[in-house]
């Protein structure tokens, strides 16, 4: 029996000593502090960076199946009336709301024919065409002009159309008061004098002026619409000394224009004056041409009713219908 009782105390004593450990008492911790500030590092405390990333998984990858451009197009259209091309500062023979730039200058070549295009009045008109070629053969109005850029906004000119019977100067300041850039829309207004120099007569001097409101449509469409006053027109049947009796007293007009330019060097133009007050004829006046553009330069083929490009004359409508058109051109110089 003691035997017994010792060997079941020997298993009792072998079976407590995880027991016994766990029962222990810990040290104090003040013992414990110390003795963790003073063991090394282990490797266990290494930077979390040091641990190689797990890779993802494919279904965890975001494949795009579009690239998205945020970088927008450049309109090509945009350098079409920009500084590449000279400055839109007239539709035909009717003026923008724009002026030279600051120190330029640009000069002006018309031409318009006096006989039409289609001539009925000798009953022929088809042979006319040709024997006139186009009307071109006649005398032909001329003018000359040359516009400087005196300032920002504000430019002067000089223009000249001779004439048969009395040659017509014109001198003249224009100053852009609202520009599209800032206020949505270009308005111009253009003061001036004409000069009459009559043969064997005292030449004879007149006021007018003009106001013009412009807009550029998506870098295509250009469009002026303004208002005309002369002190004293005449119409275009005029025979008499130029101001000098009853055919000649003031006049007021309205008119219009628009440029399409369906190409960076070639453009559409339209353009009509129609006479309110004054001295009116019968017909308004239009014109219509093809513009082709180079970088200094502008050429328009203009076919109209009307040989008068002067501001006295050019209002007072005329006497051509429009079934009887003549042919003229432009021609443009920008420096």
């Amino acid at each position: 029996m003691p035997h017994l009782a010792l060997f079941a105390l020997a298993l009792t004593l072998a079976a407590e000593p995880s027991g016994a450990a766990a029962a222990a008492p810990s040290p104090p911790a003040s013992l414990t502090e110390a003795a963790s500030a003073s063991a090394p590092p282990s490797a266990s405390a290494a930077p979390c960076a040091s641990a190689p990333s797990a890779k993802p998984g494919e279904e965890d990858i975001e494949v795009l199946d579009e690239v998205v451009d945020l970088q927008e197009d450049e309109d090509p259209t945009a350098a079409w009336y920009g500084k590449s091309y000279p400055h839109p500062l007239r539709i035909l023979a009717l003026s923008t709301a724009r002026t030279v730039r600051k120190g330029g200058g640009e000069f002006l070549l018309d031409h318009r024919a006096s006989r039409p295009i289609y001539d009925t009045g000798n009953g022929e008109a088809a042979a006319n065409m040709w024997n006139h070629f186009l009307g071109l053969d006649s005398g032909l109005a001329v003018g000359l002009g040359f516009r400087f850029g005196i300032l920002y906004r504000l430019d002067a000119g000089l223009y000249r159309v001779g004439g048969g019977r009395f040659d017509t100067y014109e001198f003249d300041a224009r100053f852009q008061a609202l520009s599209q850039d800032d206020r949505g829309i270009d308005l111009m207004i253009r003061g001036g004098l004409s000069w009459f120099v009559v043969p064997n007569h005292d030449d004879a001097l007149w006021p007018f002026a003009q106001v013009y409101a412009s807009r550029l449509f998506a870098n295509r469409l250009l469009a002026t619409a303004g208002v005309m006053v002369h002190a004293n027109s005449s119409a275009s049947t005029t025979r008499g000394i130029k101001y000098r009796n009853e055919e000649h007293k003031g006049s007021v007009a309205w008119g219009a224009g628009l440029e399409y330019r369906f190409a960076s060097v070639v453009a559409l133009d339209a353009e009509i004056v129609s006479c309110t007050a004054g001295f009116c004829s019968k017909n308004p006046a239009f014109s219509g041409g093809l513009k082709f553009f180079t970088a200094r330069h502008t050429f328009a083929l203009v076919c109209g009713n009307t040989q008068y490009l002067t501001a006295d004359s050019y209002i007072t409508n005329s006497v051509t219908p429009w079934s009887e058109l003549v042919i003229g051109f432009n021609l443009t110089r920008e420096h």
